[in-house]
Order: structure tokens, then sequence, then C-alpha cells
């Protein structure tokens, strides 16, 4: 089982890099600054993903209030500094060279970017089962996680 997303974090990205800043999520503090990019402008609605669903879930999970930003299409702040994490969507109207440049420019400042399909299954609890079909994927969040119980950086 996996998802839209989580395909187009492949197709369009570097799912491992994705799987990579995903476990960013475990690092997140109340009061950290997390940026929700939308590679295209569409009219939210009501209960919107990327605007009220993740930062419901994310603040849910790290216990406590943390600060959301979200920017739409090319507006993606050249300054990254200010935040802990990208959260991305899936990219769906974009070729895969401006989703890897997006990714190569917080990679550059060292800010973790992950997508929405993958936030998602890390915060229901299913974020192996979701990587089943990518082996590649999956080894690198075993490895990566291993490190970090013991003590490692990702």
């Amino acid at each position: 089982m996996t998802s839209f997303s989580i395909l187009f974090a492949r197709f369009k990205g570097d799912l491992a890099g994705f799987v990579r800043g995903t476990l960013a999520i475990e690092d997140l503090r109340p009061g950290d600054h997390v940026l929700i990019a939308e590679a295209c402008s569409h009219h939210p609605i009501e209960d919107d993903i990327g605007r009220v669903k993740i930062p419901g879930w994310l603040t849910e999970y790290v216990g406590g209030k943390l600060e959301f930003s979200s920017v739409q299409g090319h507006d993606f702040p050249e300054d990254l500094s200010p935040y802990k994490l990208v959260v991305h969507c899936g990219g769906c109207m974009w070729n895969r060279r401006e989703m890897l440049s997006r990714m190569l420019q917080c990679r550059k400042q060292g800010v973790p970017i992950t997508n929405y399909g993958l936030t998602i299954a890390y915060y229901l609890g299913i974020f192996e089962r979701a990587l089943a079909p990518f082996p590649a994927a999956l080894e690198v969040f075993h490895r990566l996680r291993s490190r970090k119980s013991h003590g490692g950086q990702i």
C-alpha cells in the first residue's frame, strides 16, 4: 500500500531524500517553524490538506504549537534558515527538474524536506508499509532509524 503523493515523491523527486526529511519530524519541538510548499496555486478549501490537516497532524504529533507558513507556485523563500522542515506537495504540476531543484535548495541550506504523502504516512504510523513497494527507500529508512536510535544523526 502506498499513495499518489508517495509515488510522485519517487517519480518527481528523490524518494530517499524525502524519507530522510520525513524523519526530521521526530526533531520538531513546539515553537518550531515549518514551511508548507505547494507547486501550484489553487483555491484552498475549508479542510485544506496543506493549510489545515497537515499542520494539525504535525502539531498533534509534536504535542505543542508549531508555527506554519505556506507558499504556492514559485514563491519559495531564498532563505530557509527559519524553518526546521519543509513539507511539499506531490508536485503533480511540475516536472522532475523543478522538484529536484527545490530539494537541492533545501539540502544546501540544511533544511529537511519531505512531502505530503510521506508526512501523512509517518503520522498515521504506516510509514514502513507505505514504503514497502520501494525496497531501496525502505532500506534508507531502516538504516537512518537505526542510526538515530543509537544516538547518531540522520
